[in-house]
């Protein structure tokens, strides 16, 4: 039976900078992704779909866990496993959908290859008309409320089907969902050990709409100590705090690049660790910047890819590192951002 979702934020029009953040048709998908239905009182009304690969299908929560700490809404009966599997979230931008954006961007092939599971949180149309999730939204981007607490919900489902490892949770995305990774990042950062914005914009940039376009066309020009505030001030946390990776393209005319420099400020900040590069690779035409502690451990890394508009780097074909599915706002530029990504997590091993 299908039940009516209250729109609880729907919104017919919006201005054409927002309208650029889409991804066109959807092709149907040729992959199976499971929509879960109950998974908590979802205040963002959002939808849960999951990719379980057939090697971890009869994977099985570790008994004698303790109580989960996820705040709000998270039932102190939930048990973590012990040990157990990685799971990555990943966030589709606007427009897209749950499958698609696992498809095109490769991270559906990588959970197979890798053997992880794979969370797809997706907007309904009835909260927002053109699919973004609302990333500048307090009501939707802060600990405990609206889509953030949804999603952090929707792992704590995960935690108890599937045995997933607590140090091993991730969490990327693009555009609107980039920008998201960057909210649940602060909101929950013990929840997630990395995240990884692709195309994404620094938590605390906008607080509405109009700041939001503002964010995407001209950041503002604040100090790391600022930025840094904005995460720290989410919650009580006093780290450890999850590792970033930044992807963004330099020719991206819907989210200004500079995007990406507000982001390692950041949480290069946040970290306490220098926002100087010690080490810059030319890969390419792709720039990857690393920033290390005092012990050499990159817990910031960038790429900046020269030419590449808005969208998700992919890089088609069999090869090792090769994955995802070009398309519109899926480039093929030559470097799959997902496998990298990936691969900065420890998932291939």
């Amino acid at each position: 039976m299908k039940t009516s979702v209250p729109t609880r934020k729907r919104l017919p029009l919006f201005p054409i900078a927002i309208l650029i953040l889409v991804s066109g048709c959807s092709n149907p998908p040729s992959f199976p992704l499971e929509e879960i239905q109950e998974f908590g009182s979802n205040p963002g009304e959002l939808r849960m779909f999951k990719y379980v690969p057939r090697s971890l299908a009869t994977a099985r929560p570790a008994a004698g866990a303790g109580p989960t700490t996820g705040g709000a809404g998270i039932s102190s009966a939930d048990t973590l496993p012990v040990g157990g599997l990685p799971l990555v979230v990943a966030l589709h931008g606007c427009m897209q959908n749950a499958h698609e954006y696992g498809e095109n961007s490769g991270w559906i092939d990588l959970a197979d290859r890798w053997g992880f599971l794979l969370l797809l949180p997706e907007q309904r149309r009835s909260n927002y008309l053109t699919q973004c999730f609302n990333w500048y939204s307090a009501e939707d981007n802060r600990r405990n409320t609206g889509e953030a607490l949804s999603i952090r919900q929707m792992v704590a489902r995960m935690q108890r089907d599937h045995g997933v490892a607590p140090e091993r949770i991730f969490v990327t995305g693009v555009s609107a969902g980039g920008a998201m990774t960057l909210a649940l990042a602060a909101a929950y950062p013990e929840v997630f050990a990395g995240a990884a914005p692709v195309a994404g914009i620094a938590f605390g940039c906008a607080d509405g709409l109009l700041s939001a376009l503002g964010c995407m066309r001209d950041p503002p020009d604040k100090k790391a100590a600022e930025w840094g505030a904005a995460v720290r001030s989410a919650t009580s946390h006093k780290g450890p705090w999850p590792r970033i990776s930044v992807w963004q393209g330099e020719a991206d005319s819907a989210v200004d690049p500079e995007n990406a420099e507000a982001i390692v400020r950041q949480w290069t900040n946040v970290h306490g660790i220098d926002s100087r590069p010690v080490q810059v690779n030319d890969l390419t035409g792709r720039v990857h910047s690393l920033y290390p502690d005092s012990n050499g451990r990159a817990l910031v890394e960038s790429y900046r890819i020269k030419g590449m508009g808005h969208g998700v780097p992919v890089d088609p074909g069999p090869g090792e590192r090769q994955c995802g599915k070009a398309g519109r706002f899926f480039p093929d530029a030559d470097i799959c951002s997902s496998f990298w990504i990936g691969r900065s997590w420890g998932l291939d091993h």
